[in-house]
């Protein structure tokens, strides 16, 4: 397989950081998706240009993202994405980002399906994108949750009109809306006095414009112990056809020296 790692390098510009100048993580996860886009054209057994001829594509169908520390206003990175491994159902990809100094910010892994454009279903990988495929080097990180439990009692919630400009060239709404969304029900400073540790989700079902709107829904848990982070759980369903979209996990923990006590008063 020629060139197996693809490499990118970004300075972080005004329009995708947030408040405390920390890059959005919807700006992470597009500057992904271009990276695998790009990567994947290159690579002819995963061509997203040879499925479309075919009238398929790839979605994505999971994505665990851990961040150790967010890019900032100004600063330069390193994308690296990689195939990581493929069979009959799911093809897997990974990324590092990393600064000048070759420190890892933010690792992910991710898992793909082909999905038929005319018949809107995810069918079995074709054989020849399998066949003689040899993985570079091993995945980043593994789903150490085998599965994300469906949401139960809901304490937060957030409703969300979906807009033409959300759809893909796959004519459905683009994975990283989908998180942002996932993660809209929770309170505004909570995720200004938290950092985003880890988010690990799971698209369930297509969201096009037939669906009008979304509700994001979510509850909070605080850990135990020593484990003082917060854990949201997420589902975002679907308002006119009540179908669930998808459903996530997020943990939230406290900047370097803050102090546990301030924030607890989120989980009521």
């Amino acid at each position: 397989m020629h060139n197996p790692f693809h490499t990118e390098t970004r300075t972080i510009r005004v329009s995708q950081v947030q408040k405390g100048l920390g890059a959005k993580i919807t700006a992470l996860l597009d500057w992904m998706q271009d990276a695998a886009y790009t990567h994947s054209n290159s690579l002819i057994i995963f061509s997203t240009d040879r499925l479309l001829k075919r009238n398929m594509s790839w979605v994505l169908m999971r994505k665990l993202i851990r961040i150790f520390n967010l890019p900032f206003l100004g600063q330069t990175i390193h994308l690296t994405t990689y195939p990581s491994s493929i069979n009959r159902y799911f093809a897997f990809r990974d990324f590092e980002l990393r600064d000048q100094n070759d420190n890892a910010l933010v690792l992910a892994t991710t898992s793909w399906a082909v999905f038929d454009l005319e018949k809107r279903r995810i069918i079995k990988t074709p054989p020849d994108f399998i066949r003689g495929f040899s993985p570079p080097k091993p995945a980043n990180l593994d789903f150490m949750r085998p599965r994300i439990n469906s949401l139960v009692q809901p304490g937060l919630a957030q409703e969300i009109k979906i807009r033409k400009s959300d759809l893909d060239l796959n004519g459905h709404v683009n994975h990283a809306c989908l998180a942002d969304w996932s993660l809209a029900c929770l309170p505004v400073d909570l995720g200004q006095n938290l950092l985003l540790k880890e988010m690990d989700i799971v698209f369930r079902s297509e969201c096009t414009m037939e669906d009008n709107a979304v509700f994001s829904q979510g509850r909070l848990e605080q850990g135990s112990g020593e484990d003082r982070d917060l854990t949201c759980l997420h589902s975002l369903k679907s308002k006119a056809l009540e179908r669930e979209l998808a459903r996530a996990v997020s943990v939230w923990t406290l900047p370097p020296g803050d102090q546990v006590s301030g924030h607890e008063g989120q989980l009521r």
